[in-house]
């Protein structure tokens, strides 16, 4: 990756400032003759260096949150938005250069944590222990965002202004194995939601044993955070909606991001329930009129009445603390980003076990937890199991960004309605702004752009 030099003196600066208000200087690469030794690091100093990436990504987060559900469909134009054609990307695209050089920037300041640890010459201190462990988990975390967007990326082991070349989408996928392998034996047990720990990294790995086909590691990661007692399916209305308003006491959160900001404030509201007329997307049509329907299996969805309200102009899934709301919160400007909630353990798991005995169990293990009443029916073809869990991630992650990837990993792109054919799409577009900076040899276009 390579940044424009306005870009990268930028973030340098940026992150300088962040990590140690008053003692940027001593660490800013701009000023190499000033800079402190990495191994030299205090743990004080190493706090606030992880305070510092904790804040970063809730950029990241927030960056990528809505994405997979504007392409996925689950939105029409709100206010003061023009949404004509969801699914479509090109190469010159703004929003797609944002995404990719907001994974860069963020991966930039994780790396130097990542750096910060491994030169370390106190590895047995449990601060030193976490720090490294949330690096190298925040690493795994921004390269799964990218890799199930673009593919090959670059892979960056630690900062540089080098150009490095994108590497192929298997190995991407390795990397992600592999730093989460090293955060799992650095990251402690879990005790606090807006903290990292080993649930936070087994739920990582259940997303990328699914994402590249292996069912029984996902169902081994799955099992391991589900059998949790700090974690618990949410079975009301209020319960369910409790997961996205500040301060909340939800069980069902296995890591989010606090949010805890007093400014530069980072919310989802103001893009789907917005407290004036400038939000950009609303419920499709389609969505607010059917998602969370009675079925014959399944009847009173206690998920409807948290994420719809009453009109498609608004998905008050995320409230803004207005009258109108589902459940009232008095700091709508510092509701969690959420990251992992054991509800999608529940149906990977499902998923990953397939049309089994087993598969059919935990799939109505979680659906008795979210409907009042259930009647799976005994015999199901493949099809239809799939499309049963299908529906439920559309109804859990409906807002949360799933739909989009869930199609594309599942190969089911029979379910978008405005796809027609263009199955190139389900690859992003590499920036023809970095293609042209690193060269095109060395970022090759992904196929069809």
């Amino acid at each position: 990756m390579k940044f424009s030099i306005n870009i990268f003196k930028t973030a340098l600066i940026a992150f300088g400032f962040m990590l140690l208000n008053g003692c940027a200087d001593e660490l800013d690469s701009i000023r190499p003759r000033n800079q402190i030794a990495q191994d030299q690091l205090s743990e004080t100093d190493l706090g606030k260096a992880v305070n510092g990436v904790y804040a970063s990504m809730e950029n990241f987060i927030k960056a990528f949150y809505l994405d997979g559900d504007v392409k996925g469909e689950n939105f029409k134009a709100g206010p003061s938005y023009a949404l004509v054609d969801p699914v479509m990307m090109t190469a010159s695209s703004s929003d797609i250069l944002s995404l990719w050089q907001s994974g860069f920037f963020s991966l930039n300041q994780v790396n130097f944590l990542i750096e910060t640890y491994e030169t370390s010459a106190n590895k047995e201190s449990s601060t030193v222990k976490t720090a490294g462990g949330a690096g190298y988990y925040f690493r795994a975390l921004i390269y799964y965002y990218m890799a199930i967007r673009w593919g090959g990326v670059p892979v960056l082991r630690k900062r540089t202004t080098e150009i490095v070349p994108i590497s192929p989408e298997a190995e991407v996928w390795n990397f992600i194995m592999e730093d989460l392998e090293k955060a799992e034996a650095l990251l402690p047990e879990f005790s606090n939601k807006y903290y990292l720990s080993q649930s936070a990294c087994h739920a990582l790995f259940a997303k990328t044993y699914l994402s590249t086909g292996n069912s029984a590691k996902a169902t081994e990661y799955a099992d391991k955070v589900i059998a949790k007692s700090s974690f618990v399916l949410a079975t009301s209305s209020v319960e369910y909606a409790m997961s996205f308003v500040y301060s909340n006491q939800s069980e069902e959160i296995v890591f989010a991001l606090a949010n805890n900001r007093t400014s530069n404030t980072l919310v989802i509201y103001d893009m789907v329930n917005d407290v004036d007329n400038s939000w950009s997307y609303a419920p499709a049509s389609d969505c607010y009129s059917n998602l969370y329907a009675d079925q014959p299996e399944k009847s009173g969805d206690i998920r409807a009445q948290a994420v719809f309200g009453q009109d498609e102009l608004r998905l008050i899934k995320f409230p803004n603390g207005q009258s109108g709301q589902f459940i009232t919160t008095a700091s709508p400007n510092r509701s969690p980003l959420v990251v992992t909630r054991i509800a999608e353990m529940y149906l990977i798991k499902a998923e990953a076990q397939k049309n089994t005995p087993q598969g059919k169990q935990t799939l109505n293990d979680f659906m008795t937890k979210r409907y009042v009443s259930v009647n799976l029916p005994q015999t199901l073809t493949d099809r239809e199991f799939q499309d049963i869990i299908l529906d439920e991630r559309h109804r859990e992650f409906y807002g949360e960004g799933f739909r989009w990837y869930d199609l594309k990993r599942t190969n089911r792109l029979d379910l978008f309605k405005t796809l027609d054919g263009r199955n190139y799409l389900m690859y992003f577009p590499v920036p023809q702004n970095e293609r042209d900076l690193a060269g095109h040899d060395n970022y090759p276009q992904n196929t069809g752009y």
